[in-house]
């Protein structure tokens, strides 16, 4: 029974990443997509403003990051992966400021944070 409810939370979890993800990535607007949230997800607003922030100072940035790295910085898709999991959410989620960085500014600011 616990797994299935350890399961059905992560399975809710993802799909609430997922949407949050859609809507950032299209631009829908701060309040709309809290309001599509709590409304598609069923989830509160609180919720739902914890899931717009991850996504907007840690998620999306990220993502962009990594392809970054690999697309500019030369970086293999293993190590740019490290690097993201590693270094980048850590520094990211200490600082939001990172998140309204270009990429290199970001990249340089995360890899001088960790030496």
């Amino acid at each position: 029974m616990y797994l299935g409810s350890l399961e059905e939370r992560r399975a809710r979890s993802n799909e609430i990443k997922l949407v949050t993800a859609a809507l950032f990535e299209a631009k829908v607007k701060d309040e709309e997509i809290l309001r599509v949230l709590m409304k598609v997800c069923d989830i509160d607003r609180e919720e739902a403003t914890n899931a717009f922030r991850n996504e907007k100072f840690i998620l999306y940035p990220c993502r962009e990051l990594y392809q970054y790295l690999i697309l500019e910085e030369g970086f293999e898709e293993h190590d740019a992966d490290v690097f993201i999991r590693i270094k980048a959410k850590r520094a990211l989620a200490a600082n939001r400021e990172l998140s309204k960085l270009s990429l290199a500014k970001m990249f340089d600011a995360i890899h001088k944070c960790n030496k």
